[in-house]
């Protein structure tokens, strides 16, 4: 934060959403108004994780890709 405040840098970002809205989050779920699943574009292994990260620049697919296989 040193060199932030000697050169007078602005940081711009964002958290998330803010913590007790989760609640109502997690009900919209559970109500079938929310399904996270939609997000996803493809499930694959954690050994075919190096070439996933590799590829990332060149957008491939709509979606969160996920590791769900770690054999």
């Amino acid at each position: 934060m040193g060199l932030v405040i000697a050169y007078e840098l602005k940081l711009s970002g964002s958290h998330g959403m803010q913590a007790h809205r989760y609640g109502a989050m997690l009900d919209m779920i559970l109500t079938g108004k929310l399904e996270p699943s939609k997000l996803l574009g493809h499930r694959i292994s954690l050994r075919d994780a190096p070439d996933a990260l590799a590829a990332m620049d060149q957008f491939l697919s709509a979606g969160i890709t996920m590791i769900t296989d770690f054999s």
